[in-house]
């Protein structure tokens, strides 16, 4: 089956959560037996070379943070201007070739953003979306304080979902990452495409023989990512106060990727740093005795939580950090949504070391159990092919 795969950016390498789960997938394709080739459009800001790709890619290079272009193809196209960013005469050009060419027997999309080219496309179309992107931006304007800000915000989630229900009717399939998505789309259209539910998947590593720093607690996620950015504000206001209060001898680390500048301001005015672009992510949970994943806006599932999951790392997130994961509270992490519970989880941990190991050794198993690529893979391509014959 030939299956081509168009991205908002470069999967490879697979440094952020967006680009492991599109990288993954991609591959395991490849390796259950399909014929994948990549179009990527290859944004200034997230900008990368297609020769660390395992796969054949094309890229076309776009610059997203440009106004004024996609506001004029935003009113011209009645698109959301989010969606408009990702619009390129590049790219359609780009689309028309790989299809003559490749001929594709299915063309997965990744990202609402880039629906704009399905029309292009006479083969199936599948959309992969890795979120209900909308809700993110609902979620966004709930915990905005500024009045014109949230404002701003909500006037972007109600085009956006617009947008989002209005593209239900223009693929053969969908593709979500986490029942609760699909659940979500099918209450939100009155009649949805075939959806099919193929969960991120995560590679089981060796487990470290050395032990994590004593009282080490750790977050880590894509810092241009706004769910992550406000996460971040919240730790270092919100709930770092209160787990110095309780464990004076805890530890903070930050990392993540691209962060802007005035959120590693904020960060160094209470006196926490932020370690930017990490050269080893893995090395950096592997360091750490508690992960953190303090989320408030979001949807679809977090591959930063499955990674420490599959480390046997004991985890405190909140509801919406853990959010599409098959994981329960007390089971295999701890769920806290306010910062007094949330840091009353987080030093539980540190001081009981048998709750954090029985968590971590749980977490493992249910990632081994739910969360294997190939597994992941076969299925969707027999779903695929169900469309197809």
């Amino acid at each position: 089956m030939r299956i081509l795969l168009l991205t908002p950016r470069l999967p490879w390498p697979p440094v952020d959560g967006g680009r492991m789960a599109m990288a993954r997938l991609a591959e395991s394709l490849a390796a259950a037996g399909a014929e994948v080739e990549v179009l990527s459009l290859n944004p200034r800001k997230h900008r990368g070379s297609p020769a660390a790709a395992p796969l054949p890619v094309t890229t076309v290079d776009i610059d997203t943070s440009a106004v004024l272009a996609p506001l004029v193809r935003a009113l011209r196209h009645r698109l959301p201007y989010v969606v408009a960013r990702f619009v390129s005469r590049d790219f359609e050009r780009a689309v028309d070739a790989a299809v003559e060419r490749f001929r594709p027997d299915l063309v997965q999309i990744e990202s609402p953003f880039l629906m704009p080219y399905a029309a292009r496309i006479a083969a199936p179309v599948a959309l992969r979306t890795l979120n209900v992107e909308f809700r993110i931006w609902e979620g966004l304007a709930r915990n905005e304080r500024n009045p014109l800000r949230r404002i701003a915000l909500r006037r972007i989630a109600a085009s956006l979902r617009r947008y989002e229900v209005q593209q239900l009717a223009r693929v053969q399939a969908l593709v979500t990452i986490s029942e609760e998505d699909a659940a979500d789309f099918r209450a939100l259209a009155k009649h949805t495409p075939p959806i099919h539910v193929a969960p991120c998947s995560v590679p089981l590593p060796e487990l470290a023989s050395e032990e994590p720093k004593p009282n080490s607690v750790g977050f880590i996620g894509s810092l241009d990512f706004r769910p992550n950015q406000e996460a971040v504000q919240w730790i270092v206001d919100e709930l770092w106060p209160r787990v110095a209060a309780r464990a004076p001898e805890a530890r903070l680390s930050i990392a993540g990727s691209s962060p802007p500048e005035w959120l590693v301001r904020h960060a160094r005015e209470r006196g926490i740093a932020i370690a930017e672009d990490i050269a080893d992510a893995q090395a950096f949970v592997r360091r750490m005795s508690v992960v953190i994943a303090p989320l408030f806006a979001g949807g679809g599932m977090r591959i930063k939580v499955l990674e420490a999951m599959a480390l046997a790392k004991p985890i405190v997130a909140t509801t919406i950090g853990a959010g599409g994961i098959d994981a329960r509270h007390e089971h295999e992490l701890l769920i806290a949504d306010d910062a007094e519970s949330f840091a009353e989880s987080v030093v539980r941990l540190l001081r009981d070391r048998d709750l954090a190991a029985r968590l971590g050794a749980a977490a493992r198993a249910r990632v081994a159990e739910r969360y294997d690529g190939a597994t992941i893979a076969r299925g969707l391509l027999r779903f695929y092919e169900s469309l197809t014959r």
